[in-house]
């Protein structure tokens, strides 16, 4: 995908191939270390804002089976909640939490992963939107999720 042409709504075919070719969990796994990735843009402003940590550790209880996915998936409104409540002020830490709701709704949908790679993406463009190695930034993000998902797969 040319990262020049960046946009939410277009998929990037090579993950969508990744994505559709790995199981569930390894996704959850990969969701949430996509995630975690991007995680500094919002930690930097909100250190003491626990809403994150609750998002992925739900997430982690539904990988190893002591939640139900819909026990884990109720808590996705919570974080898209919080992510409304901020958007105008903050758009970075508004993507991120995008993200976080995102990576929790894989254990409902397992393509939701793809929207926390997104998002994480979206984030880099508005944090960076005023250095020359934007693109670059966002290039080298994609690059690594692509690669991550394909080391997971090999494990």
């Amino acid at each position: 995908m040319d990262m020049k042409k960046f946009s939410l709504t277009k998929h990037d075919p090579r993950i969508t191939e990744l994505i559709n070719n790995t199981d569930h969990k390894t996704l959850a796994i990969w969701a949430i270390d996509c995630f975690n990735s991007g995680r500094y843009l919002f930690n930097k402003d909100y250190p003491e804002n626990q809403i994150i940590d609750k998002a992925l550790d739900t997430l982690k209880s539904w990988i190893n089976d002591e939640i139900s996915m819909w026990e884990a998936r109720k808590y996705c409104w919570i974080v898209l909640k919080a992510a409304r409540e901020i958007e105008e002020r903050d758009k970075v830490a508004c993507q991120i939490l995008r993200a976080c709701s995102h990576t929790l709704a894989v254990c409902h949908v397992p393509s939701h992963s793809e929207g926390t790679c997104m998002y994480i993406i979206s984030a880099i463009k508005i944090y960076y939107k005023d250095k020359e190695n934007v693109i670059e930034l966002m290039e080298k993000e994609r690059v690594w999720q692509i690669n991550h998902l394909l080391e997971l797969k090999e494990n």
